[in-house]
């Protein structure tokens, strides 16, 4: 599993889709906002999982924890079947929200973020559309 973590509209799906092109191997299937919901996949396959606010957001009347091991749990079995790199966007700094529902996104997105960044073998933050390797080899 791989990690791309940055602000939002820094570049990351941009970086992401330059990677595989120069890297070409499986079919690559996109999903923004929603979890695969086959089984079915090739060890070869990439699936690139992002906006993952929109995952947690029907989810928020949860607890944090348990929304974020859910989503987590899931991403463990998919990557047993493909390869998957997930697209994050860091939306833990700055202001904290007003609203109690904006801020349990907020800490269940890093819950989640924390789990993933634990597990993946190459963590790579994108700033402004440049890439920083902070764990692994990178794409």
């Amino acid at each position: 599993m791989q990690v791309i973590i940055g602000g939002a509209n820094n570049g990351k799906r941009k970086f992401v889709k330059q990677q595989l092109m120069q890297h070409p191997s499986g079919e690559i299937h996109f999903f923004e906002g929603e979890l695969p919901k086959k089984d079915s996949f090739s060890t070869e396959d990439i699936l690139v999982i992002g906006n993952f606010e929109n995952i947690i957001l029907p989810k928020v009347h949860l607890d944090e924890v348990v929304i974020a091991e859910e989503i987590f749990n899931r991403l463990i079995e998919l990557n047993k079947q493909a390869r998957v790199i997930c697209i994050c966007t860091d939306i833990g700094r700055g202001v904290v929200p007003m609203e109690k529902e904006e801020r349990k996104l907020r800490d269940a997105c890093g819950r989640l973020y924390q789990n993933l960044i634990s597990e993946s073998e190459d963590v790579i933050r994108i700033w402004y559309g440049l890439p920083e390797v902070l764990k692994g080899e990178g794409l």
